[in-house]
């Protein structure tokens, strides 16, 4: 992503859970942190140095799908200008946008909002357009949809993540006919029920009573019941560590579970007995082999991107999970589906899909300028490693923060608040005001996903080139990666 004037290149991860652009800021790298902090931040977004920058001041992050994890944090708000993409790639640009710069640990690299719900910063009555609603409203994609999955860095060769905005990459899934509705919460969209969990590394089934857990790329890890927790310390040999709440994995047990090569599989479904099928998501032993690093720990550690849930509100499938599933999302239609994910060879191996509002008429063939509206569809291919796929480090010995820590500044941002803006405020975004208001209807995943399609897209696929050295490669280190 480019963000501000002169455009500054920042590297970002897609949140389903959020709606605005999430960049880290300077004070997010302090005395102690690594030589290459912000670089391991995905780069660090200096407001100060672009003239577009109109700061609104200090505002507590709006988290209600994170705040039950432990999530918290601040950012200092205000408006900039933003383009898909490195220099030259072709892809949209907005302006004026809300961006959202912070510097806690919570989440190490910042994150690109998929929601495409209003963003209300002090009053409810002053929605602002979000990322992925402004792209729509300007009809530089078709519809408030996307598809994302992380990519699984631990195949050979790397399977890149894969993330569509208006559309859907054929080549990355498996077609399933399964189709959930959104939750009734709206902070919490994305619900799946779990059926079941099995792995041929046990006997008996992992989960076997149904569970509804919250999709959420935002967060690195599963997280899932105790008792499921202790039936994956039994099947795999894990040991929970009490002081940084993970499962580390010393060398021994790595090279056993390696040499197995056992896989999980979650089945999701809703209630069997209504005659609706299910559909299996086969996570690799791969997924589960990531490595911590700091701020977490200070040399870097194996562990497995398990954790211990205390109710169902912390019913999570993480990033990790998305190594192995595909999402598309339909805010239109108010539905979404999961499918296993797969890997085609080579990033040029695409067939882009475009989701349509409900009633619309696809645009005849063109191939015109994205700035005429009648690109129907954006791809964006990254490069993911392991720094990227699951990377969102929190800090070792997380616990959760009150609010009342949260108020007064949160970590890192009151040793270097914006001048004239050092309090704190409590903002309370409506992320779903804007959500369309549709009446329920039951779609085949035909339908949810192929609303009057052409056979091919008719539209130019724009791709985001690989990071060049200066900008990528040469900070992506698996060992880094959570």
């Amino acid at each position: 992503m480019q963000v501000g004037t002169p455009a500054q290149n920042l590297r970002l991860l897609p949140s389903n859970s959020g709606n605005a652009i999430w960049p880290v800021l300077p004070q997010g790298c302090i005395v102690g942190d690594p030589s290459d902090c912000s670089d391991l931040r995905g780069t660090l977004f200096l407001p100060n140095t672009s003239s577009t920058w109109d700061n609104l001041g200090l505002y507590d992050l709006f988290l209600p799908e994170e705040w039950p994890l432990g999530y918290s944090g601040n950012a200092n708000f205000g408006y900039d200008n933003l383009t898909l993409g490195w220099p030259g790639g072709g892809l949209p640009a907005l302006s004026h946008q809300i961006i959202e710069g912070f510097a806690t640990k919570d989440f190490y690299i910042g994150s690109l909002g998929l929601s495409p719900s209003a963003i209300n910063i002090t009053t409810l009555d002053d929605p602002q357009p979000s990322f992925l609603g402004a792209l729509a409203q300007q009809n530089k994609t078709p519809s408030t949809s996307w598809a994302y999955t992380a990519g699984a860095y631990y195949r050979q060769p790397t399977a890149f993540g894969s993330l569509t905005l208006g559309g859907y990459d054929t080549t990355r899934f498996v077609q399933n006919n399964v189709t959930f509705p959104f939750g009734p919460d709206t902070s919490r969209d994305l619900i799946v029920p779990i059926r079941s969990i099995t792995s041929d590394a046990a006997s008996s089934p992992l989960l076997s009573d149904v569970i509804y857990a919250y999709i959420d790329s935002l967060v690195p890890q599963i997280w899932l019941p105790l008792d499921v927790c202790e039936d994956f310390e039994r099947a795999f040999g894990l040991t929970y560590n009490e002081t940084a709440e993970l499962y580390f994995v010393n060398d021994t047990l790595h090279d056993k579970l390696v040499s197995q090569n056992p896989n999980v599989t979650f089945t999701l479904g809703l209630d069997s007995s209504a005659g609706n099928d299910t559909v299996d998501i086969v996570m690799h032993y791969g997924s589960f082999d990531l490595t911590a690093d700091y701020p977490i720990v200070n040399n870097a550690t194996r562990y497995f991107p398990l954790k211990r849930a205390q109710n169902d509100s912390q019913y999570t499938l993480g990033r990790a999970f998305l190594q192995d599933a595909y999402v598309i999302a339909d805010y239109d239609r108010s539905n979404f589906s999961v499918s296993q994910a797969v890997f085609p060879n080579g990033s040029n191996a695409q067939q882009i899909i475009a989701i349509h509002r409900p009633g619309d008429i696809p645009p005849a063939t063109s191939r015109k300028a994205l700035s005429t509206g009648s690109i129907i569809g954006i791809a964006v291919t990254a490069v993911v490693s392991s720094s990227i796929i699951v990377i969102a480090i929190i800090r070792y010995g997380l616990r959760k923060r009150t609010k009342a820590k949260t108020s007064s500044g949160g970590e890192g941002m009151d040793n270097e608040p914006e001048p004239g803006n050092g309090e704190v405020k409590n903002t309370r975004q409506s992320r779903y005001l804007e959500m369309p208001v549709t009446e329920p209807k039951e779609l085949t995943a035909t339908e949810a996903r192929r609303p009057e399609l052409p056979a091919q897209p008719p539209f130019p696929v724009f791709e985001i080139p690989e990071p060049t050295p200066e900008l990528g490669d040469a900070t992506i280190a698996p060992a880094r990666g959570v």
